[in-house]
């Protein structure tokens, strides 16, 4: 299949207008005749080549370039120190990308504490090269010395690309948001990370700084690693411009003019966050590991219904709840089994078998609603169980999931496999005390028996006085 020549040079364009526009906007933001307070250019176009590794290319990286190129000259810059100042960001972006790509995905995209100390890294790396290319031609350009020079730089590179970064590498992607769905959060972390920025800005001095890491730390255990990110950004960048506006009252005497007190602010407050997303990291890797072990003890991997012990209780959970209405609900409990199945292991072999199962359990899946259990019980017998129904209404369900089953149409090697199940029956009216959950699997195993012994494929509902309506 041939590319549209269209579709190919469309993300190219696309990252170059995000350069123009985001090289524009952080120019413009900045003081007049200084250096930005905050330039996340930088950090930015490293994130978006690294979730797009695909415009990560020398094309793109000298469209990133000429964007950067484009905006200095039609703000006014002069060619040369337009030319050599856009190196120094090149050289930032392609120091940070070309670290972070060699990482395998879950490092680079934060979801391991490996991964946050290697963006860590990498921010530094990035930085000191963006420095140093600076420092090479600053005399023309600056009147500070060659140290006040490279820590301006470095300082505003690293705390930017650290604060900056973590947001784009943990970005869920849109699919991933619509499958999330909906959750709620805690607001309690968030409402003090804002009450201890604020006390930071009203107490003042180069220890208040440290003030909002616990409530970071706390939002850390509480949300996810995205969510955390946009918190140290939030945070971070609040401080950085209280000490730049003095609003926190931290200058001190320096020992050499030119160096200030904020390329020191922005140092510290960088480190700060890497408690936090380190934090982050792990406690989001210990809800998804103990989101899997709960999803293996609960749902059967071979066919998505729910396991044994899941099975129970919830089961119990219902007779529980059925025994606390007046009057009670009914309940009908229902055994099923494959007939002949050992047979279709032993004639085609245990991959139709585990087919056979599956599509057996996404047929039944399909017939019930909510509220109705379905489980596993063990090799190819199943359990159900249907509240609100006495087994003399449930067996016209009963009788939909066989004929549903029958019309299974499993083919191996070019021949249609006949697939049936019987069922047996058990279960309690609204006017009498429901048995106990073993007492109901035994009396539904009996009527199990009585199918597979007048013929299978059929329905045979448990004897006695219980299921009188």
């Amino acid at each position: 299949m041939v590319t549209p020549a269209s579709s190919r040079l469309q993300p190219l364009v696309i990252l170059f207008g995000l350069t123009l526009a985001l090289a524009l906007g952080g120019i413009l933001a900045r003081p007049i005749e200084s250096l930005s307070l905050f330039w996340p250019v930088n950090a930015v176009l490293a994130g978006v080549l690294l979730r797009n590794p695909r415009q990560a290319s020398l094309g793109g990286f000298a469209l990133v370039y000429l964007g950067m190129l484009v905006a200095d000259l039609v703000t006014g810059s002069a060619w040369a120190p337009a030319l050599w100042f856009n190196l120094c960001n090149l050289g930032a972006i392609v120091s940070i990308w070309w670290l972070m790509a060699r990482l395998p995905r879950a490092h680079r995209r934060l979801r391991t504490p490996h991964g946050t100390l290697c963006l860590f890294g990498a921010c530094a790396v990035g930085a000191m090269v963006a420095a140093s290319l600076a420092c090479v031609m600053a005399a023309p350009w600056f009147e500070q010395s060659l140290r006040a020079t490279w820590l301006a730089w470095f300082s505003e590179q690293f705390s930017t690309s650290v604060l900056v970064l973590p947001v784009l590498l943990t970005a869920p992607t849109p699919r991933a948001l619509t499958r999330g769905g909906s959750q709620r959060i805690s607001l309690a972390p968030l409402l003090v990370l804002l009450a201890s920025l604020a006390l930071s800005i009203a107490f003042g001095g180069p220890g208040a700084i440290a003030f909002p890491i616990a409530a970071l730390l706390w939002c850390a255990l509480s949300y996810s690693p995205f969510l955390v990110s946009l918190l140290t950004l939030t945070a971070g960048s609040t401080l950085i411009v209280a000490v730049a506006q003095n609003l926190m009252h931290f200058s001190v005497p320096q020992s050499e003019p030119g160096v200030t007190t904020l390329m020191s602010a922005r140092l510290g407050i960088a480190m700060l966050v890497l408690g936090p997303l380190v934090v982050a990291c792990v406690s989001n890797a210990n809800r998804s590991l103990m989101a899997r072990l709960a999803h293996q003890a609960t749902i059967d991997h071979l066919t998505g219904a729910l396991t044994r012990s899941a099975f129970t209780r919830r089961a119990n959970a219902l007779l529980d709840s059925r025994r606390q209405h007046s009057p009670a609900r009914p309940l009908t409990l229902m055994m099923l089994d494959i007939d002949h199945f050992k047979a279709i292991n032993d004639q085609h072999g245990h991959a139709v078998g585990d087919q056979v199962l599956r599509e057996f359990s996404v047929t039944l899946q399909d017939q019930l609603h909510e509220g109705e259990l379905f489980a596993r019980l063990g090799g190819e017998e199943f359990a159900i169980v249907i509240p609100g129904l006495a087994p003399e209404q449930a067996k016209f369900t009963a009788e939909r999931l066989r004929r549903a089953v029958q019309d299974l149409h499993q083919e191996y090697a070019g021949h249609r496999l006949p697939i049936t199940v019987s069922i047996g029956l058990a279960g309690c009216s609204g006017e009498l005390p429901a048995p106990s959950l073993d007492v109901l699997l035994a009396e539904a195993d009996q009527a199990l028996y009585r199918a597979k012994a007048q013929g299978r494929n059929r329905v045979e509902q448990a004897e006695g006085k219980r299921q009188a309506v």
